[in-house]
């Protein structure tokens, strides 16, 4: 089974932003060796109880699968709830 990350390099979108350097962009760039919010390759929000985070995927996909990492200084936890959208 190949496994194909079609969120890469889409339209990103956030509802607040931490810092210029943590954007929606950093969540679908491809790179993912230092997931510390001060690493620049995440996104974050501001810090409120709940954020939204949107990618568009540019047309219909079949999606089988999600996964979303979640960063909390330098290990991964994962997200507890999401919602895809139509």
């Amino acid at each position: 089974m190949c496994t194909e990350n079609l969120a890469l390099h889409k339209p990103a979108w956030q509802s607040d932003t931490y810092r210029s350097d943590t954007g929606a962009e950093r969540a679908v760039d491809g790179l993912y060796k230092n997931l510390s919010v001060f690493g620049g390759q995440c996104a974050a929000s501001y810090g409120g109880q709940t954020a939204e985070w949107r990618v568009d995927l540019e047309g219909v996909k079949n999606i089988h699968h999600v996964l979303i990492q979640h960063a909390n200084g330098k290990s991964m936890l994962g997200i507890v709830s999401f919602k895809i959208t139509d």
